[in-house]
C-alpha cells in the first residue's frame, strides 16, 4: 500500500492526476472493474479454485517420470499386468495434458459458461473411451505390448 501512495504522488510530492483520482479507503481501493476484468495483485488469490494444484502437478510429473520406465518394462517382459499398466499411465498423462489445453484456451472469459464446461465434459468422456478400448485390446486381443512387438517384427517387402 505504500508503494501505491508513493507511486500516486509522482515525483516532487506532485500528485498523480491519474493514479491520485481512484480514493482508497481502509486500505482497499474503490476501483470499479467490470466483471470480465481481473485485479492486479501482488500475491496469490485465497479464494482459488477448489483443490490443491501443487500436489496435482506432483502426480504429473511423477507419472511422466514413471512413464519412461513402464513403457519399456511393459513391452519387454509383456503381460496382462503390464497392458494394463501402460494403458491406465499413458491415458493420464494424455487426460491431464489435454485437460491443461482446455482448461487454458477454452476459457469462459472467452466461450461463456457453457462450452468450457461442455469441452470438459467431452474431454472427460473421450478419455474414458480410450481407457475402455485400451482395456478392452488388452482382454480380447494381443494388448499393447503384444501390438508393438508384432509392428517391429513386420518385415518390408523389398
Amino acid at each position: 500500500m505504500a508503494l501505491a501512495r508513493f507511486v500516486a504522488a509522482g515525483k516532487g510530492g506532485k500528485p498523480n492526476i491519474l493514479l491520485a483520482a481512484f480514493p482508497t479507503t481502509f486500505g482497499k481501493s474503490q476501483i470499479s472493474c467490470s466483471p470480465n476484468v481481473r485485479r492486479f495483485a501482488l500475491s496469490a488469490s485465497r479464494n482459488a479454485g477448489a483443490g490443491n494444484h501443487v500436489t496435482l502437478w506432483n502426480a504429473e510429473r511423477v507419472l511422466s517420470a514413471a512413464l519412461l520406465g513402464v513403457v519399456p518394462f511393459g513391452i519387454m517382459f509383456p503381460s496382462f499386468t503390464g497392458d494394463t499398466l501402460i494403458a491406465v499411465s499413458v491415458v493420464m498423462h494424455q487426460h491431464w495434458g489435454l485437460e491443461a489445453i482446455v482448461t487454458d484456451y477454452v476459457r469462459p472469459i472467452l466461450f461463456g459458461t457453457t462450452v468450457p464446461k461442455l469441452a470438459h465434459g467431452l474431454l472427460l468422456i473421450v478419455s474414458a473411451a480410450t481407457l475402455g478400448g485400451l482395456f478392452y485390446f488388452n482382454y480380447n486381443d494381443v494388448g499393447i505390448a503384444g501390438c508393438v512387438k508384432r509392428i517391429w517384427a513386420i518385415k518390408s517387402k523389398e
